[in-house]
Parts: structure tokens; C-alpha cells; sequence
């Protein structure tokens, strides 16, 4: 059995990265233009909560007034560059301990140098026996592309139905692991925990932490027995 890990909302929350980026944000409008540290990372949260992501620092820039050509590339490379100050869930580190004698790797998509700071500041890559970035290769290999999955089954020379996939987004995570019979397992967290999808799209199990993957994975070996 091959484990293989989602890294946002999988692994540890990514809420905490989006408000480490947002700290970092305003740390550098402070020392800018002097206005309160603490006032525009709320005002930021805020805005976040109302619009979604996408826009965030063009909105920011309109409520303080401030020309947004140049800056707000500027606020969105301060934002992916910063060094996150993020951790694992307590979850997380258990799991990985314990399924320690398994090979384990990380599939993620994202901006290739921001999720290598993610995975710089967690300190996972001793779990792991190979992390793999999507964007390294191309942003069509991004999920649901099977292309990382495959490399993953070549190396360690197993079927499809050998591979374990625990992720939390069913938008892309699951569909084409569902194909080709790769035992997909749903992590019920994060931004979307509460969101309903077809079977062809969800995982074959839902966990609500990820403790329960042990009897989940106990569950499967018994069924090939």
C-alpha cells in the first residue's frame, strides 16, 4: 500500500499560511506608508471573508486609497514569498508516525516556489520519499492530471489499485483516481467540507480527521484478504 497526501487542508490548515501572507502584507504597509499593522490584517481577514479570494489586494488598495498598478504586484509577491509560519495538525504528525514503515509522498499543485516554502517550513520532507510539485512539470499536469500519480506507480513498481489518495477537494482530487481504481479517502476540512458532489467525484471514504485513516486502511486490507 503506497500513501499519498493532498498538502493544503490535508496536511495542515492552509488558513494558517493565507493570514501568515496577510501578516507579512501588512508588516510591509506599516513600514510603506505607516498605517496600523494590526488594523489592515483585519481589514484584509475581512475583506477575505466577504469576497473570496482573487481580488483581495486590489479591494485592499481602493479601501486605503493607494494607486494599485505597481503595488498591488508588489503585495502579491510579498505574499507568495514570505517564509509561512505554519505547522502540522497534531493529526497529521500522528498519521505519518504511524504509517511510517509505509512509502508515503505528497502530490500538490499551486505556484511550484510557494508550496516548496510550505514544505520548508513544515519540515516534512523526512516523512516523505519524494514530494511532488505539478507546476514543476506543467500547469496541465496539475489535478486532476494523473501525471504525478503514474510516476508515483512506476517507481514503486504497484497496480492503480495499490495506490492510497487522501485529499479534501473533490472539485479535483478524486475523479480520476475513482477511474482507475486508486482507493480515494476524503479529508472533511477546510474550505470545502461542506460541499456536496457527485459520487464519480467524491472520495470512496470520508474521514473528519486524520486518525480515522488507520481504521479506514484496516477496512481495506481486510476486504483484499
Amino acid at each position: 500500500m503506497i500513501l499519498i497526501f493532498d498538502l493544503d487542508d490535508t496536511l495542515y490548515k492552509e488558513r494558517e499560511f493565507v493570514k501568515s501572507g496577510f501578516k507579512a502584507v501588512s508588516r510591509y504597509l506599516h513600514f510603506k506608508f505607516n498605517f496600523n499593522e494590526k488594523k489592515i490584517f483585519l481589514q484584509l481577514l475581512k475583506i477575505l471573508k466577504k469576497n473570496g479570494r482573487g481580488k483581495i489586494f486590489d479591494i485592499l488598495c481602493l479601501q486605503l486609497k493607494l494607486k494599485k498598478n505597481f503595488l498591488v504586484k508588489k503585495l502579491v509577491q510579498i505574499y507568495r514569498t514570505h517564509d509561512p509560519k505554519i505547522s502540522l495538525s497534531k493529526d497529521a504528525v500522528k498519521i505519518l508516525k504511524y504509517y511510517s514503515d509505509f512509502s508515503k509522498y505528497i502530490i500538490t499543485d499551486g505556484n511550484y516556489l510557494v508550496q516548496k516554502k510550505k514544505i520548508k517550513s513544515l519540515k516534512i520532507e523526512k516523512y516523505f520519499k519524494k514530494i511532488y510539485y505539478t507546476n514543476y512539470y506543467g500547469i496541465k499536469y496539475n489535478k486532476p492530471s494523473l501525471f504525478c500519480f503514474n510516476k508515483i506507480k512506476k517507481k514503486e513498481k504497484v497496480n492503480w489499485n495499490e495506490l492510497v489518495y487522501i485529499g479534501d477537494n473533490p472539485k479535483k482530487d478524486f475523479f480520476n483516481c475513482n477511474k482507475k481504481k486508486i482507493l480515494t479517502v476524503r479529508l472533511m476540512k477546510g474550505e470545502f467540507k461542506n460541499l456536496r458532489v457527485s459520487k464519480h467525484y467524491d472520495a470512496k471514504y470520508k474521514i473528519k480527521k486524520l486518525s480515522m485513516l488507520k481504521k479506514r486502511l484496516n477496512l481495506k486490507q481486510n476486504d483484499i484478504q
